[in-house]
């Protein structure tokens, strides 16, 4: 196994996440069970709008700390452009997978920690992280803002740290890969260029593609993102707090948190291998995000082409 911090910047980045971020969510929670009272309709003043909206500037100013972890992957050097665009395309993949998914009447069956995980292995954990962070804050634009959007914005952006710090572990790594319905037997009774040579197809490349590994912790994930958004409750409204009313809470979520974790398996055993593939072939063409800069294009396939890009 490989060390869990490839880098001294990655380290930092996780003293920034376990300390300065469950401190702004403390505080925020501090503040929301304290927050003063505004005026009636006609009588506020700017104070009163400020206090009205401050769900939204908390998640914002939850958001910029995020950002930090990332930014320290370049130390010195400046972020290009190019480099931010896996994080708005993954985050808006997440947005739109947990928006569609909402149709499902399964409690939070949403595959919005599947797609931060995908992230997270192809491009490392500080992307992982504010992936999660920025998919869970444009989210609530569609499903509210509210106290708890920090929260859920903590919970998915440390998924992704996570999931990133045990890929770079090789914590993910198959030791062998094993190939499913390639015996003679299957070709035979799934001719193909028929309907049931394409059904074979496709559930070969299911099955063929499946890290059980990243899914199991998947599913482990759909508990841990349950298990973070209790303590949010348990900090903001329960009263006192002992083992009589902290449990009821637990227990009542299980299907919640067991729905959202089979979700999460089940999208990371379809999708994770091949969208991994595709985004690793675009990280090391492109030269994205990285930890490594040395990044070469591929050569040209004929001498025409050669003389055609000089």
């Amino acid at each position: 196994m490989s060390k869990l911090f490839v880098s001294r910047r990655t380290k930092a980045a996780a003293w920034v996440i376990l300390t300065a971020l469950p401190a702004l969510l403390v505080a925020f929670s501090y503040y929301h069970s304290h927050r003063p009272t505004v005026h009636v309709v006609g009588e506020r003043n700017w104070v009163d709008y400020i206090i009205l909206n401050s769900d939204i500037l908390l998640a914002l100013l939850f958001l910029i700390v995020s950002a930090i972890p990332f930014f320290l992957v370049f130390d010195k050097k400046k972020p290009q452009p190019r480099e931010m665009i896996p994080i708005a395309v993954m985050a808006a993949l997440a947005v739109v997978g947990r928006t569609l998914f909402a149709i499902v009447p399964l409690p939070n069956f949403k595959p919005m920690t599947a797609v931060i995980m995908i992230t997270a292995v192809s491009f490392g954990p500080e992307v992982g992280f504010l992936t999660g962070a920025l998919a869970g804050f444009i989210s609530n634009f569609i499903f509210g803002q509210g106290p708890w959007t920090p929260w859920q914005m903590f919970c998915w952006g440390g998924i992704g740290f996570l999931t990133g710090l045990l890929h770079n572990a090789g914590v993910f790594r198959a030791r062998r890969r094993r190939e499913h319905f390639r015996g003679g037997i299957w070709d035979k009774l799934c001719p193909e260029g028929s309907n049931r040579g394409d059904l074979l197809l496709f559930t070969r490349k299911l099955t063929d593609h499946a890290p059980l590994r990243l899914c199991i912790f998947g599913l482990l994930c759909g508990f841990l993102y349950g298990w973070i958004m209790n303590l949010y409750m348990v900090m903001g409204y329960v009263s006192p707090i002992t083992w009589g009313t902290v449990l009821p809470i637990y227990i009542s979520s299980f299907f919640f948190d067991l729905s959202h974790g089979l979700c999460t398996f089940l999208v990371l055993w379809a999708l994770a291998d091949p969208w991994t593939a595709k985004l690793n072939r675009v990280k090391v063409k492109f030269g994205l995000v990285a930890e490594e800069r040395n990044y070469v294009m591929p050569p040209a396939s004929s001498p025409a082409e050669a003389g055609e890009t000089a």
